[in-house]
This record gives C-alpha cells, structure tokens and sequence, in this order.
C-alpha cells in the first residue's frame, strides 16, 4: 500500500522537532497550506508546537490581508513575525 499523503505533510509529522517543522512551515506553498491548513494545524498540535499553529494564522491572515500600493503587506506585524520565526527555525534570510 503506497502513502497517500503529500510529501510535505509526511515531513511534517516525521519531523523529529520544532525548529525542523518550523523550516517546513517556511517553505509549504500557500496553496498548499491553504488547502491543507487543518492537517497542518493538527499536525502542530499533535506534538505541542503552538508556535507553528500561531505562524500558520499569521499566513492566513496575510492570504486576507489589503496590501499597499506596491503589493506589499501594510502591517509590519507580518515581517516580524516571519523574521521571529525565520530565527527560531534558524534559517538565515
């Protein structure tokens, strides 16, 4: 029997900690989480990564979010949460 579950999802729940699920996070196409935003979120939830449920709402909001005039997102709340996040992960931008 072959795994049905996108590749990306299975990373998820294999991952062995936060900041590997963090790096995950940062890289998931929008599509992707937006189609999958639930499996995502209980994935996080199963192992207690609160931090990534709360980075998975912040891209929702942003997916809703009135952009300025150069396309860009209006609220800095969005940059810094993504560059906390970027830290914790470890991932240098």
């Amino acid at each position: 029997m072959t795994d049905a579950m996108l590749p990306i999802i299975r990373q998820l729940h294999d991952a062995e900690s936060d900041q590997t699920r963090a790096r995950i996070l940062l890289v998931v196409p929008d599509a992707v989480l937006q189609r999958y935003r639930e499996v995502f979120e209980a994935a996080c939830l199963r192992v207690g990564f609160d931090l990534g449920v709360a980075f998975i709402q912040i891209r929702r909001a942003e997916w809703h979010a009135v952009r300025g005039p150069d396309g860009r997102h209006i609220n800095p709340l969005f940059a810094d949460v993504r560059e906390a996040f970027l830290e914790f992960a470890g991932v240098t931008a």
